[in-house]
């Protein structure tokens, strides 16, 4: 695998990152209806593609150093996505890591969640949140083995406050 991190622009990243984010969106609607018995675009008060499309300007608009996101690819072909951006003087948070299907298993979501920590260190941050769903749990011990540790609900978490009880928070230091 030829793993290259680039940073995302739009528009030329625009249709590798709204598939990308569709299917993450989606995967995170399944796991929620089927844990919390609720539909995610009612919550979030939007159809997927419509609020993944309105998402993109934003998760694109942080530059170095209140925040990044990447477009991963292996060699020509589009393998996963992740950013981090500031959400106080000190903290940031990581955001939307996201592997293709077809190149899971080979360790890829690690490799963006270290890229991340290592650019939020370079960028000056004290401590990385994040937050994820009870049923991401290969992404729990990917943040585990990181060091990530549990704590509680934060404001900035993009997640609606009707999951919070429900969701896992974890944060480290950097």
């Amino acid at each position: 695998m030829s793993v290259h991190f680039a940073q995302a622009a739009l528009p030329r990243d625009r249709d590798a990152l709204l598939a990308m984010n569709i299917a993450y969106i989606g995967w995170v609607a399944d796991g929620v209806a089927q844990r919390f018995k609720v539909s995610l675009p009612d919550l979030l008060d939007a159809p997927i593609p419509e609020y993944a499309d309105a998402a993109l300007e934003g998760l694109c608009a942080h530059t170095p150093p209140n925040g990044v996101f990447y477009v991963v690819r292996d060699g020509d072909a589009v393998a996963g996505m992740g950013g981090l951006r500031r959400i106080g003087a000190d903290r940031c948070e990581m955001k939307r890591v996201y592997v293709e299907p077809s190149h899971r298993g080979a360790g890829l979501g690690a490799q963006i969640a270290r890229k991340l920590i290592a650019d939020a260190q370079s960028f000056g941050y004290a401590h990385m949140a994040l937050d994820t769903g009870p049923f991401m749990t290969a992404a729990h011990r990917v943040y585990e083995a990181l060091g990530f540790r549990d704590i509680a609900a934060y404001p900035e978490a993009e997640l609606p406050p009707a999951l919070h009880a429900g969701w896992r928070f974890m944060a480290r230091a950097l």
